[in-house]
């Protein structure tokens, strides 16, 4: 992190990313009294990191208010949760403390908070002198174990971290190589595993995409192209042959909704390297999904 005054257009920006989560936020609030605690949290992190920069020289507000942007959209948390992670690095990087949230925003916000931060706490806690891999990976295990017992104290805190480290991760660029190392060894032991087991599986997805796209660069690269080349020209085929399909099921009376998706990158290397084949035998690029609206809660 680093200090410098914000430019104008520093301001700007976060004004728009702070627009768009109030909007999305707004979705989700019971009422306006929900939607104030949201604004009382973001003036609330805006203050305590004004005028500091994250690596990338960009507000280092920017970051807690993308984590409550995952929170509320691609998770689907409510205020309780989208407040606690706009205040999520506030105890850890300046002089607030776990019951200063508490005396400005109660109880389960500062619950919330204080279980990231104990979090990041056995993350970067890690003993550095560990070099052999195998007792890396037996330290991440271990880790592994203690952010899975506090499910137990409550499932969102681990949502929220889920969402951080994809930011994170999204943003891994400008970290320093042992940093950006460290992060996305944890993402593929500790952080992937999580998101598969909790079910969000586009931020799975995505967190395994940029893995591969650092870790094993020219096979994402190529992959990537092989994919887009092969896809390409091919939506109406898969259009056409939905067709028939979609007019049987609606003749028949069911409410549904039909879902196209592509193979990933990651999903795609993944099964060439584990099964030992090359890209032109993997024949299951395109899949469709079919859910029946009535079953879904």
């Amino acid at each position: 992190m680093s200090f410098s005054k914000f430019t104008e257009e520093d301001n700007e920006l976060i004004r728009k990313s702070s627009d768009d989560l109030m909007a999305a936020a707004r979705k989700r609030c019971a009422d306006e009294n929900e939607l104030e605690v949201v604004r009382k949290a973001l003036d609330f992190a805006s203050e305590a990191h004004k005028n500091v920069r994250r690596r990338s020289g960009g507000p280092y507000i920017i970051h807690p208010i993308e984590v409550a942007k995952i929170v509320v959209t691609s998770i689907g948390l409510g205020y309780k949760s989208i407040s606690a992670a706009l205040l999520h690095d506030v105890v850890e990087d300046t002089d607030y403390s776990v019951e200063d949230i508490r005396n400005l925003f109660g109880d389960k916000i500062a619950s919330l908070v204080d279980g990231l931060t104990k979090i990041k706490n056995v993350l970067d806690n890690e003993d550095k002198s560990k070099k052999n891999s195998n007792e890396i990976e037996s330290l991440q295990a271990e880790n592994f174990k203690r952010i899975l017992l506090t499910l137990n104290d409550d499932v969102r805190v681990v949502l929220i971290k889920l969402a951080d480290r994809l930011h994170n991760c999204r943003t891994i660029e400008y970290m320093p190589e042992y940093k950006r190392d460290k992060i996305l060894s944890e993402t593929m032991f500790i952080f992937i595993p999580l998101a598969h087991r909790l079910g969000l599986y586009e931020i799975k997805s995505e967190m395994e995409n940029i893995w591969l796209k650092y870790k094993e660069p020219q096979a994402y690269a190529e992959i990537k192209s092989q994919i887009e080349n092969s896809i390409s020209g091919r939506e109406k085929e898969v259009d056409d042959f939905i067709e028939p399909i979609g007019k049987a099921l609606k003749d028949a009376g069911f409410s549904f909704e039909i879902r196209k998706r592509v193979k990933t990158p990651y999903s795609v290397w993944h099964k060439m390297r584990t099964k030992n084949i090359t890209f032109e035998q993997v024949y299951d690029l395109y899949a469709l999904r079919i859910i029946d609206r009535k079953s879904v809660v």
